[in-house]
C-alpha cells in the first residue's frame, strides 16, 4: 500500500504547472474573484463543493473553492460553449445520481462514493461513463484553478518565479550528486 496521500498525489501533479508560472497572476485572479453569473446558484453551490472535494482544507491550505476555483471554471465556461455543455450536464449528472436529487446537500458519504465511482474513466461502469468524462474535467480544471493561485503555491512550497542575484548549488545535492557518480 502506498503512503502517498491522494492530496499529495494531486500536489505532484500540479508541480508542473507551479514551475511554469512565473509571472503575475493579480490581472487574473481579479478576474475570477467574483461570479459572472454563467451557472446558476444551485449549479455553482454544487460546483463549489465539488472543487472542494477535489482539493479540500487541509493545516497548509485553504480548499480550491477559497482559491477561487469555481469562479474560474464559470468563467472559462461563460466563454466557451463546450465547456459550458460539459460543466451544465455534468452538474446535473451528479445531481441525478444521489438519493436526495441534490448532490450538494447528500451526506459527504454518498458524495464521495459517487465520486469514486467515477474517479476513473478506465474502471467506470458504461452506465457512469457521462459522469467520469465529466469528474476527469472538472478535477483538471479544480487543479490547474488552484495550483496557480498563490494558495496552491504555498501548497507545495513553490519558492520560483523570483529574481536571483546568485545562485548556489545546496550542499546536500551536490553531496548526493558526487556520492551518485562514484566521485566520494
Amino acid at each position: 500500500m502506498s503512503k502517498f496521500t491522494r492530496r499529495t498525489l494531486v500536489q505532484i501533479s500540479a508541480l508542473p504547472l507551479a514551475a511554469q508560472a512565473q509571472h503575475d497572476h493579480g490581472p487574473a485572479l481579479a478576474a475570477v474573484s467574483s461570479r459572472t453569473g454563467f451557472f446558476t446558484d444551485h449549479e455553482f453551490t454544487t460546483l463549489k463543493a465539488l472543487c472542494d472535494l477535489i482539493i479540500p482544507a487541509d493545516e497548509v491550505s485553504p480548499a480550491a473553492s477559497a482559491a477561487g476555483a469555481a469562479e474560474y471554471i464559470e468563467l472559462l465556461s461563460s466563454r466557451n460553449g463546450r465547456l459550458a455543455q460539459t460543466f451544465r450536464g455534468g452538474l446535473a449528472w451528479l445531481n441525478a445520481q444521489v438519493a436526495s436529487k441534490e448532490f450538494v446537500n447528500s451526506a459527504i458519504r454518498e458524495q464521495t462514493a459517487l465520486l469514486d465511482r467515477i474517479c476513473d474513466r478506465r474502471r467506470a461502469a458504461p452506465s457512469d461513463k457521462p459522469g467520469a468524462d465529466f469528474f476527469d474535467w472538472a478535477r483538471r480544471m479544480t487543479i490547474d484553478a488552484f495550483y496557480t493561485h498563490p494558495a496552491g503555491y504555498k501548497d507545495v512550497d513553490y519558492r520560483g518565479g523570483k529574481g536571483m542575484t546568485q545562485f548556489s548549488v545546496p550542499a546536500e545535492a551536490l553531496e548526493q550528486a558526487l556520492k551518485k557518480a562514484n566521485l566520494k
